[in-house]
Formats: structure tokens, C-alpha cells, sequence
């Protein structure tokens, strides 16, 4: 992959982040460092990237994909109740070994914790019923 002023600017968000991205996030953020930055070309860049892995897709149901660099070990996940970002803990772990049902294929895993992240927690509590 060429490296360009426009993918230097995502490879930089993505490891400035420290967290895995939406592609939103990532063409929001990479055009703060690149203006020229369109969405063909993180759409490009992402789909080059985890062909090759050096970008790993992080899947949850209900959330839009994600996508983090690779780390050197397995680790859970916090997603943040109230903004709904995703953010790495620094955990080391191993997943369980499973005997699936016969015909079942595991490919993977993964430990998600949720609660609300620093920033999150600082806001006032919204009230139920209220508008």
C-alpha cells in the first residue's frame, strides 16, 4: 500500500485513538488532519488494510463496525452506555477453550464489559421520562 498524505492521516488517527474507530469516526477525525480526506479513500484504506492485517475489524452485534490496529495480545472491550464508543482495556487474557455443538465452526471470541467512560460519567444523569 502507497503510503499518501491521506492514508498517513488515518494511520496516525488510528494510532492516536487507542481505541477501535467507526469509519465515521475515522474520516471525522482524519480530516482534522488532512482536509483533502474522502470517504472512497477510507473505504479503501480499510478494506486494504484488514486484507492484509494490519487493521482489525471488531464486530459487536448492534454497533456499527469498528476497526483497531492490531494488538500484541488478546484483550476485552468497554463500550461506553451513553456515547456508545469502544474503547481497549489494558487486560491482558485468554479465551476459554469451547467445545462447540457437532456442525458448529468457533472462530473467535470476544469479552465486552459496558458501563460509562470517564467523559460520560462527568455529565449529569439523565432522568427517566425526561425529555
Amino acid at each position: 500500500m502507497a503510503t499518501t498524505q491521506q492514508r498517513a492521516a488515518i494511520q496516525l488517527v488510528l494510532e492516536e485513538a487507542r481505541r477501535p474507530l467507526t469509519r465515521d469516526e475515522i474520516l471525522c477525525l482524519g480530516r482534522e488532519k488532512c482536509l483533502r480526506l474522502g470517504p472512497a479513500t477510507v473505504d479503501r484504506f480499510i478494506r486494504q488494510a484488514t486484507n492484509n492485517f494490519q487493521l482489525v475489524c471488531v464486530d459487536f452485534p448492534g454497533q456499527p463496525k469498528r476497526f483497531e490496529l492490531p494488538a500484541d495480545t488478546e484483550h476485552p472491550h468497554f463500550v461506553c452506555r451513553e456515547c456508545e464508543r469502544v474503547f481497549d482495556l489494558p487486560i491482558m487474557m485468554k479465551l476459554p477453550e469451547v467445545k462447540a455443538p457437532p456442525g458448529f465452526q468457533v472462530t473467535g471470541g470476544e469479552v465486552i464489559y459496558s458501563g460509562t467512560c470517564p467523559e460520560c460519567g462527568k455529565r449529569p444523569r439523565r432522568q427517566m421520562g425526561s425529555v
